[in-house]
């Protein structure tokens, strides 16, 4: 089952990127991260692939991704439960966002994005999907942008809809900001090649457990959520017009590593520190100008 999904996703993986070629692909993201672990109950390694395909359609534009991540956990010894199957989750998801300007610099987002996530411990059920999706109106004046909605995305480890409040502003040629959630950042442009950043920003995943793991209390736990907040800095660097590498170096303020039962209530907390976040990435961009990233 696990090297049959495997197969699986490496050819839809290749599919849609062959694709994103054919169409004039605008962006591909291949990420890895790792936190936790040392002292800490849980470290987590993380990888991605994240393609988007944009078109023009009717007065706007229809933007097609694909996203493909897993999340490999390693357990501390002193967690007492069986972690056995529980210890790799993978997300698959399938996305279309659909971006329209209106009049006096206001446009629209409307985001949908059916949603696989699991542990792929058995067949594929009902329990392992879920809806992602939002709505986000914008406000561009000037050198700044005001932007409001409300999203619902597990990618992030929240399992509800959440407020999206962005106000961002460009200072000059050198500095701009982002202020709101879920990000907030303070941009800084080196040169032409190279641009750093300070920000805080969520890292999470939610997640089915697809054969319920039943713990000593009795207690059935169905689902994994894990939750922080880093803040740290990035540095992104451009080595030619279309390929972009990008270091992350971080601390989590926050984290949390919960099970949940059918109705989302905790039944199992594992025990988690605050610890040092890195990542990396390597970004191909067709569509952008270098000077623009």
């Amino acid at each position: 089952m696990k090297n049959m999904l495997r197969k699986i996703g490496t050819v839809v993986i290749i599919l849609f990127s062959l694709a994103g070629f054919s169409q004039g692909m605008h962006n591909v993201d291949i990420e890895f991260g790792s936190y936790g672990k040392e002292d800490n109950a849980v470290g987590i390694n993380s990888s991605a692939i994240n393609v988007k395909l944009p078109v023009r359609f009717y007065k706007g534009i229809l933007i097609n991704g694909f996203s493909y991540s897993q999340y490999d956990i390693d357990y501390d010894s002193n967690v007492l439960i069986n972690t056995e199957s529980i210890e790799t989750f993978k997300t698959l998801s399938y996305s279309l966002n659909y971006i329209q300007r209106l009049n006096n610099g206001w446009s629209y987002m409307i985001m949908a994005s059916p949603t696989i996530s699991s542990d792929f411990e058995s067949s594929l059920s009902m329990d392992d999907f879920v809806f992602n999706g939002g709505l986000i109106f914008t406000k561009n004046k000037d050198k700044s942008k005001f932007m409001f909605g409300l999203i619902y995305n597990t990618a992030m480890g929240f399992d509800a809809p959440m407020p999206f409040l962005n106000y961002s502003r460009r200072i000059n040629n050198k500095f701009s900001y982002d202020l709101g959630f879920p990000i907030t950042k303070i941009d800084y442009r080196i040169n032409s090649n190279n641009k750093i950043n300070l920000h805080i920003k969520p890292k999470g995943f939610y997640s089915n457990i697809s054969n319920n793991l039943v713990l000593d209390n009795s207690e059935i736990a169905e689902k994994a959520r894990y939750q922080s907040f880093v803040t740290g800095l990035n540095y992104l660097h451009a080595i030619n017009n279309y390929w972009k590498i990008s270091l992350d170096v971080g601390y989590q303020l926050s984290s949390e590593y919960n099970l949940l039962d059918g109705n989302k209530n905790n039944v199992y907390n594992v025990d988690t520190k605050n610890s040092v976040y890195m990542g990396v990435s390597l970004k191909l961009d067709l569509l952008k100008n270098r000077n623009k990233k």
